[in-house]
């Protein structure tokens, strides 16, 4: 700030000294003099320091603003990061949270909770496990069928086939538990700004075929000829109605039924009580 003052009283004096030229010059035609005379006259020692002096501040102050030009960009760049958090951070908060579906019937999801969870994984199930990948179905050839322990297939004779997750996975509660999140890393991968290529990859690298692999090794028991066995749990007396049937539409109507039916209701919509 002294400097700037210290410029400007600079500046001021030689516009003194330049009025004070001015002036001679005009004394000068009304004399009628010569020039020369009147310019040798002249005393302009002051007005070519203060020249040469204010020559030599603006050389420093363009040095100065040159020297402040890297941090300028680093703003702009800065400026332009908090911008794109902030918008992501209102892109996120525009979009409903996921939450983790718990199958517990002690404190997890209540009735209407559970039957929006089945719908969302069921469809899932259909539309990309089951048309997408072509991971959940019975055998898929004559191959798989000769080699009804890993419900996919070794032979010295024939290809290998894939193996395949059996249709009576929403009967068994592991399953039903490893799926659902796979279904819902799913979908904040591909349906929420959450979604990068890596995590997309991730999914299909390391948590689709681990979960696959592990599915099939639970219900290792459903995938022979035979088709569904019933999980120990499903026959245990204290959970009565367990459907003991093969896998069809209404089958699956009455086992979603039955687990609905075993869930607490939604609590009554009012206003939130005072704590």
């Amino acid at each position: 700030m002294a400097g700037d003052s210290s410029l400007a009283s600079q500046v001021f004096t030689l516009a003194k000294d330049l009025a004070k030229v001015e002036k001679d010059v005009e004394t000068l035609g009304e004399r009628g003099g010569t020039v020369q005379a009147a310019l040798a006259a002249l005393d302009l020692g002051p007005a070519q320091l203060a020249i040469d002096h204010l020559e030599e501040r603006t050389s420093g102050l363009q040095a100065e603003v040159q020297a402040l030009a890297p941090l300028k960009e680093g703003l702009n760049a800065l400026a332009k990061t908090v911008k794109q958090i902030r918008q992501d951070l209102e892109d996120r908060a525009a979009e409903p949270e996921l939450q983790v579906w718990d199958w517990s019937f002690n404190g997890g999801m209540d009735k209407q909770q559970a039957g929006e969870a089945w719908e969302t994984l069921i469809g899932w199930v259909r539309t990309v496990l089951q048309g997408q990948y072509g991971w959940v179905g019975p055998p898929a050839d004559v191959f798989a069928r000769s080699n009804p322990g890993s419900y996919g297939s070794v032979s010295a004779n024939g290809p290998m086939t894939a193996a395949r997750i059996p249709p009576c996975w929403y009967r068994h509660r592991e399953a039903v538990i490893e799926l659902s999140w796979l279904c819902q890393e799913w979908i904040k991968i591909y349906r929420t700004s959450y979604g990068t290529p890596s995590r997309a990859g991730d999914w299909h690298d390391r948590y689709a075929p681990n979960v696959k692999r592990r599915v099939i090794a639970a219900l290792s028991k459903c995938c022979d000829d035979k088709g569904h066995v019933d999980d120990p749990w499903v026959t245990d007396p204290r959970q009565p109605g367990a459907p003991q049937a093969i896998d069809d539409d209404e089958q699956l109507s009455t086992w979603l039924n039955w687990d609905l039916g075993s869930r607490a209701d939604a609590p009554a919509p009012g206003p939130v009580a005072d704590r």
